[in-house]
C-alpha cells in the first residue's frame, strides 16, 4: 500500500493530532524539559528538510540546538521506556498483526569513533563499507510495518577493545551478541510487553541460526525463515538415535543426512503446487510451492541436542534451475498453499519502513558518536514514522486510529504545539507563495 506523501501543509493540520500521539509515549520519560525536548526532536524529524541532523533541525524549529543535542547524546532518560510505551500505546491499533519481521539496516559512515562503525556488509550500498548497523523488528497487519525495537550491532572488534568502546559510551555490561541474539533479545521484551504473537520472518542470518529458532519457539510463536539451500542438513523422515555418554547420535544404518537442496530434488514433481498472485504493480506473478517436514542433524552436535523437526518450504518458479527460496517454518498447524504464499512474500514490509525513515525523517541523518546517542535517535526516529503512520491509518481506514486521546493532556507540551504550529504556518505560506511564482 502506498503511504501517503508527508509534506508541510498535512503536518500543519496533524499538529493538534500529534500533541494526542505524543503525550503517553513521552510520559515516562519525567521532567518537563525532557518530554519537550523529545517533541521538538521528532518534530524536526517530521519537519520538511534536506537534512536531519541537529544543528539544521535546530535553525528550521527555532530553537537552541545546544540543548536538543544535550537531550539526545547525554541526558539520561532510558530509551526502552519510549520502546515500551510504543508497543503498548501504538501497535495495539494495528492488530490483529500478520507477522514479525526481523532485518538489518545500515549507514555509511566517515571514520572510526562513531560506535560501532566498521567495515561490514552495509544493506544501503549493497556491499562492504564502512557503517553502523541495527538490528530491527518490526510488526505488521499485512499492510503496514510498525517498529517495536531495535538495537545497535556492535561488531566483535569493539567489544574486544574496552577503551574505544568506553570512549563512545559503550555500558560496561554490554557484550558481544550476534544479530539473531539481538533480534531475539528485542522479540522477547516486545512479547512480555503485550505485543501479541504472529509469524516471525526474517532472512538466512535468522533462518540458518538453530539458537534462533529455539528461542522463538520457546516463546510459543510461529517461524518462516528463509534459508540457504545447501547449509542444513538432515532427513525427510525421523531416523534412529541412540545417547552415548551426552550425545545423541545416529544409529549405524541410518542413510546419510542430506542438504535441504537434496532432498528438495527428489521431491515428487505431483506434491508441488502451482501458485500466482498480483504485485503492488498490477502484474501477475507465478510460481510452484511445496512443503514437508524434515528433521534437521545440527542440535545433535550438543550435549542432550534432538533432531529438529521443522517444515521445508519450497519456492520453485517453473522453467527456474534452482529454487527462488528455501524457508525453514514452524506452525501451529499445517501449511497451506495460500498461508505459505503470503508469507514468503511479507518480509518486504520491513523495507518500507527503512525507506521511509531514511527519506523522509533522517534515520541516518543521526551525526552523534555515543551508544546512548545512537539508542536514542532510533527511538525518536520510531516515534515520528509511527506519527506518519497513524495519520495514514486515519485517513484510510473506515475507524479512527485514536493513538492517545484517552490519555491526559500534558501542559509542557501545550505551548510546543502553537509555536510548531507557528513555524509551520509560515512555512506552508512560504511554499504557496513559490507555487504562485511558477
Amino acid at each position: 500500500m502506498k503511504p501517503t506523501a508527508w509534506s508541510a501543509k498535512l503536518w500543519k493540520a496533524s499538529v493538534k493530532q500529534f500533541h494526542e500521539f505524543l503525550s503517553p509515549l513521552v510520559a515516562g520519560l519525567g521532567r518537563s524539559e525532557r518530554r519537550v525536548a523529545a517533541t521538538r526532536y521528532v518534530e524536526g524529524l517530521l519537519m520538511p528538510g534536506a537534512r536531519k541532523s541537529i544543528i539544521p533541525m535546530a535553525e528550521r524549529l527555532g530553537v537552541d540546538s545546544q540543548s536538543l543535542q544535550q537531550f539526545v547524546t547525554d541526558s539520561p532518560w532510558s530509551e526502552e521506556a519510549l520502546w515500551r510505551a510504543i508497543r503498548q500505546e501504538v501497535i495495539p491499533h494495528l492488530e490483529p498483526l500478520e507477522a514479525w519481521v526481523v532485518d538489518e539496516t545500515g549507514w555509511v559512515k566517515q571514520g572510526s569513533h562513531s560506535v560501532g562503525v566498521s567495515h561490514q556488509y552495509c544493506g544501503a550500498v549493497g556491499k562492504q563499507a564502512n557503517c553502523q548497523v541495527s538490528v530491527e523488528v518490526v510488526v505488521s497487519d499485512g499492510w503496514m510495518a510498525a517498529p517495536v525495537g531495535g538495537r545497535l550491532y556492535l561488531p566483535e572488534r569493539w567489544t574486544q577493545d574496552r577503551e574505544r568502546s568506553a570512549a563512545a559510551g559503550v555500558p560496561e555490561g554490554v557484550e558481544f551478541a550476534t544479530k539473531p541474539q539481538l533480534a531475539l533479545a528485542i522479540i522477547r521484551q516486545a512479547r512480555h510487553d503485550g505485543v501479541p504473537p504472529a509469524p516471525v520472518l526474517g532472512d538466512s542470518v535468522y533462518g540458518i541460526n538453530t539458537e534462533f529458532r529455539a528461542g522463538v519457539r520457546e516463546l510459543g510463536m510461529e517461524f518462516f525463515l528463509q534459508v540457504d539451500g545447501h547449509a542444513l542438513k538432515g532427513w525427510d523422515h525421523e531416523v534412529r538415535t541412540e545417547v552415548k555418554r551426552v550425545r545423541r547420535y545416529v544409529r549405524d544404518g541410518e542413510p546419510p543426512a542430506e542438504t535441504l537442496a537434496e532432498l528438495t530434488r527428489r521431491i515428487p514433481e505431483r506434491e508441488w503446487k502451482n501458485c500466482s498472485w498480483v504485485t503492488a504493480g498490477r502484474r501477475t506473478r507465478r510460481t510452484r510451492l511445496v512443503w514437508r517436514e524434515v528433521f534437521l542433524q545440527h542440535d545433535l552436535r550438543h550435549a542432550g541436542g534432538e533432531l529438529e523437526k521443522v517444515w521445508l518450504v519450497v519456492d520453485w518458479p517453473a522453467g527456474d534451475p534452482e529454487p527462488y527460496h528455501y524457508y525453514l517454518a514452524h506452525l501451529h498447524r499445517p501449511p497451506t498453499k495460500a498461508r505459505c504464499l503470503k508469507l514468503s512474500r511479507s518480509r518486504w514490509h520491513i523495507e518500507q519502513y527503512f525507506q521511509r525513515s531514511k527519506d523522509d525523517l533522517g534515520l541516518d541523518h543521526f551525526e552523534g558518536r555515543s551508544w546512548r546517542g545512537f539508542h536514542h535517535h532510533l527511538v525518536l526516529s520510531a516515534a515520528a514514522y509511527l506519527f506518519i503512520l497513524v495519520v495514514y491509518l486515519r485517513r484510510k481506514k473506515n475507524f479512527w486510529c485514536d493513538v492517545g486521546t484517552d490519555s491526559p493532556r500534558d501542559p509542557a507540551l501545550a505551548g510546543e504545539i502553537e509555536r510548531t504550529l507557528s513555524v509551520l504556518r509560515s512555512e506552508v505560506q512560504t511554499n504557496s507563495r513559490r507555487h504562485d511564482l511558477t
